[in-house]
């Protein structure tokens, strides 16, 4: 290779020492030497761009001048190029007003944001100027609506159990927690009717000792505690 890493050019031969030496002039001599010339010829840039490069071009702190505004999207740009996209670059005010719109838009009056951080306050509230959100769904499980019904809350619940027993004449009856005792003529004493031979029930309804007994048809689900967060303003 003629050029070193230094890009520093080697001759092959040198003529005034062969002189010296009482080499002769031999073509083969010649033509190594030259061979080296086309060489470094060949690791040089062609003014019309006609070759491409091999390697990093290392312009060791000069300046590359006189640059067209590049075009295609591998093009270098010009420093006018780079300070006009500068300039329009965007101010740190118009970013957060930008940022600001578009979380609005995603949550607007009336939405919801979820989260597992743990915080007394919505953690996007000061994201969104001047909004205010308050904490919903404590120990409550979400629920689907129809379209019509959101921000209501359905009060916990459980199907109601119940049953009966029934009883015949000549029986005191006594009751508590769950069973209750009604008589055939709608009382709901201790005791039955026997003048007339009657008979009554004892019903069982775990309504009687606590409401969330037949307050819904279904059971509370596993649940995953997160926070709930609706906005208000």
């Amino acid at each position: 290779m003629p050029f070193d890493s230094n890009g520093v050019f080697s001759r092959v031969m040198n003529w005034t020492s062969d002189q010296q030496n009482g080499i002769a002039i031999e073509c083969g001599r010649h033509d190594a030497e030259d061979d080296n010339f086309a060489q470094g010829f060949n690791d040089c840039f062609c003014r019309d761009g006609r070759a491409a490069a091999t390697g990093d071009f290392n312009l060791g702190s000069h300046k590359i001048k006189n640059l067209a505004d590049g075009t295609a999207s591998a093009d270098a740009v010009t420093k006018a190029q780079l300070d006009t996209g500068l300039s329009a670059k965007a101010t740190p005010a118009q970013i957060t007003s930008a940022i600001n719109t578009m979380l609005a838009t995603l949550y607007p009056v009336g939405s919801i944001y979820i989260t597992t951080q743990n915080t007394g306050s919505c953690p996007i509230a000061g994201l969104i100027s001047g909004s205010t959100w308050e904490l919903v769904a404590t120990d409550r499980a979400l629920w689907g609506g129809n379209g019509w019904d959101a921000h209501s809350w359905i009060a916990a619940g459980l199907p109601n159990i119940w049953g009966q027993i029934s009883c015949i004449q000549d029986v005191n009856v006594t009751t508590q927690g769950q069973f209750a005792y009604y008589s055939p003529t709608g009382g709901s004493g201790g005791g039955i009717d026997t003048t007339n031979g009657t008979s009554g029930n004892i019903n069982f309804d775990a309504s009687r000792v606590s409401s969330v007994y037949g307050n819904s048809n279904t059971v509370q689900p596993p649940a995953y505690r997160v926070n709930v967060w609706r906005r208000t303003a």
